[in-house]
């Protein structure tokens, strides 16, 4: 059994992940090397930073699409095959071709979802 300071240090979110991948190549000493010259507490870097992070927010640059294929976006959005088609045609939905396959994006069905109507009680 080998003791804990022979032990590469894990991931805390992929447990099965290396955080130091060991190598000791040249090569991969030079990438560490010039990974670590552009840290984030240099001045013009963390301008930098902060000017992606603010255009991310803002255009959703980063964020990752939630696609599913037709039939599970059908079973998501609680409608049949010929609405959804209807939906992709009338743009209220989004989908994406991914071969021959039919991609619904889940965050578009949420959105269609938020924007039906209320239905309104009547008063007795």
């Amino acid at each position: 059994m080998t003791s804990k300071q022979h032990q590469p240090e894990r991931d805390q979110r992929h447990p099965g992940r290396r955080l130091s991948s060991g190598c000791t190549s040249t090569p991969c000493r030079e990438m560490e090397k010039s990974a670590g010259a552009a840290r984030p507490d240099h001045p013009i870097m963390a301008e930098i930073l902060d000017a992606l992070a603010r255009a991310r927010i803002k255009n959703d640059i980063g964020k990752q699409r939630r696609l599913v294929e037709f039939k599970d976006g059908c079973r998501y959005g609680k409608f049949g095959k010929t609405k959804a088609y209807e939906l992709i045609a009338e743009q209220r939905i989004k989908a994406y071709k991914l071969g021959g396959k039919t991609m619904i994006d889940l965050d578009s069905v949420d959105e269609f979802h938020a924007s039906l109507p209320r239905v309104e009680s009547r008063a007795s």
